[in-house]
């Protein structure tokens, strides 16, 4: 069972899928990314792209985030992230897309959103973790001192430069790795 780590939500049980479909952030991840983070989430918008449950973007509004966005294609993902809302009664502070990253991202350029976080933790080898860097350089959603966090398999090939996004801090815990990318 996953657990919400710290902030107002802290002890709070997660739903997760009971089959191997989605593969969640783990709470020693999410705490060593929040710990990296820092207070500076407080009163940040944030976006869990590819949000699977919705823990990291979960554990943002725990920790004090204004607003956190899920953005996630499948239906199953839609319905656990909304779940997960309600138990830890963030749905007011939360928007939960349905859609793939690409058009997640245009809907959020188009209403004009500036995120302070994107956490982006597509299914590993698949290629989408460069892809999504180079789609989200390209659109106004980021602002001067955003951070891009991306979770991938430490085996996979991410490019130092994206577009306007630069690599400048990886941390490994186990098979992944956590890269930090700002303007």
């Amino acid at each position: 069972m996953m657990k919400i780590v710290a902030g107002k939500n802290k002890g709070n049980k997660l739903k997760s899928p009971k089959d191997l479909s989605i593969r969640p952030t783990s709470q020693k991840v999410r705490e060593a990314l929040f710990d990296i983070i820092g207070r500076s989430i407080e009163g940040a918008y944030f976006l869990d792209l590819f949000a699977g449950t919705g823990a990291v973007g979960i554990e943002a509004l725990s920790r004090g985030a204004k607003k956190a966005i899920f953005i996630d294609k499948e239906v199953k993902c839609i319905g656990i992230i909304k779940e997960n809302l309600k138990r830890t009664k963030n749905s007011q502070n939360a928007e939960v897309c349905k859609g793939n990253f690409l058009s997640g991202l245009k809907l959020l350029s188009k209403k004009n959103y500036l995120l302070d976080y994107i956490f982006i933790d597509p299914p590993y080898n698949r290629g989408l973790v460069n892809i999504s860097l180079a789609e989200i350089s390209k659109l106004p959603i980021l602002k001067e001192s955003s951070i891009v966090i991306v979770q991938h398999y430490k085996k996979e090939e991410i490019k130092d430069n994206i577009g306007n996004l630069k690599l400048f801090k990886q941390k490994s815990y186990g098979k992944c790795q956590l890269s930090f990318f700002a303007i």
